[in-house]
């Protein structure tokens, strides 16, 4: 960014983004800086949620929102996802046993299914670890 962040200096919500009265209901600043209309989604390009200088704000989709996420790591993954079952530990576990007990044995042992011990060893899912 060629320009610094412009800091939010109201009221905050819990993420950290800054609120406002706007169009007669509270509002997320970033929004109201960009005049959004409902629906539509205000990017961070600078991932400062409290940002609202207009040059750091974008209008976009909900998937260039996600791909963005995404891109620069910020996705829950692992164990910090809130579905998570499993630990690092427990891939790591699965995965020493490839080669050496089957699918259906590491799926007894470890208690979860066939397809997440073959989606492990195969990197369809924590493929990060």
């Amino acid at each position: 960014m060629e320009e610094g962040c412009v800091i939010w200096q109201g009221a905050k919500d819990a993420a950290g983004y800054g609120v406002t009265w706007h169009n007669n209901k509270w509002c997320r600043a970033h929004r109201a800086v960009m005049n959004a209309k409902p629906g539509e989604i205000v990017r961070h390009l600078c991932d400062n949620p409290s940002c609202v200088n207009s040059k750091h704000l974008r209008l976009g989709t909900s998937k260039e929102n996600s791909e963005d996420m995404v891109s620069k790591g910020r996705q829950a993954r692992g164990e910090l996802a809130g579905n998570s079952k499993f630990s690092v530990a427990d891939v790591r576990l699965v995965r020493s046993y490839k080669g050496q007990l089957s699918s259906r044995q590491v799926a007894s042992l470890m208690k979860m299914s066939k397809t997440n011990v073959l989606d492990i060893w195969n990197n369809k899912i924590w493929s990060h670890v």
